[in-house]
């Protein structure tokens, strides 16, 4: 089987409430528990609105499939990755309500896993597929923020 971003965040997600329920955690307040819902909010709409775009254009979404359209619209105006940006997002928020710091690692461990087994290879192949229309937009648009 092969590992996929939402494979990744799926498991560092189950680690984070396996971390929060055996460890040792404060009570979270109800302000910062929306702050929390907010993060999980903003990575769905991140993500899902990326895949919405990439299936309006019949490009591949899965990493490393066929791409047919370079999309620059939408959320892809401000970062080249929204997608992983939402699913960062999510863990963030799963961070703030589950409120142990330890869990930090797995969202660290998450950045890392999709910057150097995704995105790192996803860019080369993007630049093979699209060469100078890419590299202007990579010119324009950050990787992440």
């Amino acid at each position: 089987m092969k590992f996929y971003p939402p494979h990744y965040l799926l498991i560092l997600s189950l680690c984070m409430f396996i971390t929060w329920y055996f460890g040792e955690s404060s009570p979270q307040t109800l302000p910062l528990i929306i702050i929390g819902l907010g993060f999980i909010g903003l990575g769905f709409l991140l993500a899902f609105n990326s895949i919405a775009r990439f299936l309006r254009a019949k490009t591949g979404v899965v990493p490393f499939s066929e791409s047919t359209t370079l999309i620059t619209e939408g959320f892809y105006r401000y970062t080249r990755n929204p997608m992983y940006v939402g699913m960062n997002s999510f863990l963030l928020g799963l961070l703030v309500i589950l409120n142990n710091p330890i869990n930090l690692i797995f969202l660290i461990v998450f950045f890392f896993i999709v910057r150097n087994l995704f995105v790192i290879k996803e860019e080369m192949q993007m630049k093979e597929t699209f060469g100078e229309e890419y590299l202007l937009y990579k010119d324009k648009v950050r990787r992440w923020l």
